[in-house]
């Protein structure tokens, strides 16, 4: 499994001065092919990545995606990245537009104006932030993350859903203008469930190159 080609990834010294600005270079080159997948190592896509169906539930709103891709990963912009061997702790901030494509069914309210319908949905999200940190150990010679904590935030949302109110086009554009020109209290009740998975699947796929690539080709003494 080992044997597959990382050389996309160039290794960082933990005894370099610069260790974190030498990492963030290193993440900002090798994230576009790791983004891609990397198929001998069973690391899948991050562009699309495939969530399959996130369902929102709260008091007011019930709203599933299913089919549920993102895309926009590939294009991520590292921020700041801050390691610490010893203490075996990491910061990777990162930004990134994304748009998440699914089939919706909806029906409840949002900002107390009532909403319902079945179709297709698209929200673009520009530069979406999301800051991961993460603890890691050595455990034969890779490294593991037993846990990690993350929050994000984002530039704006816009969402386009189709056949709202049965296709009623009045309703529906109505419905459209005042979501989109409020759009962070829309996102905070239907933004968290999809970015959960969103950073999970990020997160999972890196805990594969983890236990793919040994920790003496990732980081030199």
């Amino acid at each position: 499994m080992n044997s597959c080609d990382t050389s996309f990834i160039k290794p960082c010294s933990r005894s370099d001065p610069n260790l974190n600005e030498c990492v963030e270079k290193v993440i900002s080159v090798a994230g576009a092919k790791f983004s891609e997948g990397i198929p001998e190592l069973g690391i899948a896509p991050l562009d699309p990545v495939e969530l399959g169906t996130v369902v929102v539930d709260n008091p007011a709103l019930k709203l599933t995606f299913t089919d549920t891709v993102v895309t926009g990963l590939k294009g991520f912009r590292v921020n700041s990245y801050k390691i610490n061997p010893d203490k075996g702790k990491a910061t990777l901030d990162f930004t990134a537009n994304v748009t998440l494509k699914a089939h919706y069914d909806m029906n409840g309210q949002v900002l107390i104006l009532p909403i319902r319908g079945n179709g297709q949905s698209k929200i673009k999200i520009t530069n979406l932030n999301i800051v991961v940190k993460y603890d890691f150990e050595e455990k034969d010679g890779h490294w593991i993350v037993p846990s990690y904590k993350d929050h994000y935030k984002m530039d704006r949302a816009q969402f386009k859903f189709t056949n709202l109110f049965g296709g009623n086009k009045e309703l529906g554009e109505t419905i459209h203008q005042v979501i989109n020109v409020n759009w962070e209290p829309v996102m905070r009740d239907i933004g968290p469930a999809a970015f959960q998975q969103i950073i999970k699947a990020c997160v999972d796929e890196a805990k594969k190159l983890f236990a793919a690539v040994p920790l003496n080709q990732l980081l030199l003494p």
